[in-house]
């Protein structure tokens, strides 16, 4: 065997196990959805965040590096937060009107908060690629929890949003400063 079509197998075999990564993950934002529509979520919408987690999610696996290792991080915190909302919601809380402003938007901005602070803690922990392993893991965070969200309407995803920049920019540089 020639070393240059050894070299172009090693290649395609090192490409379809990323895009394997790739669908694994992307199985996972499945997943993700699938619960968010068995607590209620409305399944058209919750199909097209699905869409954009699932091709997200794939994107940055097959990238690979602290992109890649940042996606189970991103969708476990997301799950996290994406579910405060909706566990409100299943007590019992009305989501529409001023009782959504008061209950459901403070609990996006607090899971948000929560996500921002875990990923930066787990970024500052990374040896190569902190600043890329907290943006990606963040935008999977966010999308993931938006499934939740999105009861508040905008102001629930940017809650979020706000709430996990937040909390999550000051203790990643205090956890930078501190190595």
């Amino acid at each position: 065997m020639e070393p240059i079509e050894l070299r172009h197998r090693a290649r395609r075999a090192y490409e379809l196990g990323r895009a394997r990564l790739g669908a694994k993950a992307a199985g996972a934002a499945l997943l993700i959805a699938a619960a968010a529509v068995a607590l209620g979520r409305p399944p058209e919408l919750t199909a097209l965040l699905c869409a954009a987690l699932a091709a997200l999610v794939a994107a940055l696996a097959f990238r690979g590096g602290a992109s890649a290792r940042a996606v189970t991080a991103g969708l476990a915190a997301g799950s996290g937060a994406m579910l405060l909302p909706l566990v409100l919601m299943t007590a019992g809380c009305s989501m529409f009107g001023p009782a959504s402003m008061r209950f459901c938007v403070p609990a996006c901005v607090v899971a948000g908060g929560v996500v921002g602070a875990a990923l930066a803690l787990l970024a500052a922990r990374e040896e190569h690629g902190a600043r890329e392993f907290l943006l990606a893991g963040i935008a999977v965070a966010a999308v993931t929890a938006s499934f939740g969200c999105t009861l508040g309407g905008a102001a629930g995803v940017v809650g979020m949003a706000l709430g996990t920049v937040a909390a999550g920019a000051p203790v990643w540089l205090a956890a930078r400063a501190h190595r």
